[in-house]
Formats: structure tokens, sequence, C-alpha cells
């Protein structure tokens, strides 16, 4: 295995796509912040292990996130009617229009990112993009659902 040919495309994949920025688009909010806010809004209900899990994220660090975003009226708990050490998280109104908000800048980051290559590159990108998230499938899971 060439570990240094997949440490050097990390690298230039981490750096194209920003993922070492401090904040989000000028958010007081960083960018675990608001993944994990991105995955409570596709997973509605999801518990904090299970997000724990999903994200590779250490359960100190996650809960650390959570208080942050619950202080700031982004996300709320639900205690489980079975297991009470449990809570489910939801979104509120307010993180659910923050997270569209990061969602369509995204969005356009993404746009402008790949605005110089031609629609047959795109299409390239795209399905080398499904194979290597079908060869990673066997390390990390790609959904939720799946853990």
């Amino acid at each position: 295995m060439n570990v240094q040919e997949i440490r050097k495309f990390n690298r230039y994949y981490s750096r194209l796509l920003g993922v070492f920025d401090q904040n989000v688009f000028d958010l007081n909010y960083s960018m675990a912040e608001m993944r994990l806010l991105g995955e409570i809004s596709r997973n509605p209900g999801a518990t904090a292990n299970a997000l724990s899990k999903y994200l590779a994220i250490n359960k100190g660090y996650l809960s650390r996130m959570v208080s942050k975003l619950e202080k700031a009226h982004l996300i709320y708990k639900i205690r489980d009617d079975i297991d009470n050490r449990l809570f489910h998280l939801y979104l509120t109104k307010k993180g659910r229009d923050l997270n569209e908000y990061v969602d369509k800048e995204s969005n356009q980051k993404v746009v402008a990112l790949f605005e110089r290559l031609e629609p047959s590159e795109i299409d390239e990108l795209i399905i080398s993009m499904k194979k290597i998230e079908r060869l990673l499938e066997k390390i990390m899971v790609t959904e939720m659902e799946d853990l």
C-alpha cells in the first residue's frame, strides 16, 4: 500500500474543500458543529450515540457540541420513551433555517469550485467519487441507517 499517495490525496482534497476553515461562512460555528447540525437535519431523532459513531467523533466532544447547539436554540432533545438515558435530537426552527442557509451556501461553493470543469469532466469526477465511496464502505458506513 502506498500510504504517502493516500495521505497526499487527503491533504489535497481537504485543502480543496476548505475543511480547515475555522468558521463556516463567517458564522460562529465550526465545520464539525455544522456537520452535526446537518446530520440531525437528515436524521431527525438520531441519538448522540448514533451520531458519535456515524461521524466518528469522540462522545465527549460531541456532547460539548450538542450543548453549544442546544444553548444557541438550534437543536432540542427529547428523552427516549423506553430508555430514559437516551435523548433524541431534533432541529428547532432556528436550526432548520441555519442548516438551510449553510446547505445553500455550500451548494454555491461547490458550483463555483467546479465551474472551470467541462460537464463531461464533472461526470467523470462523480463516477470516480462513487467508486471511491463504494470501496471505502468497507471501512466506514456511508449512511446513518447502515449503523
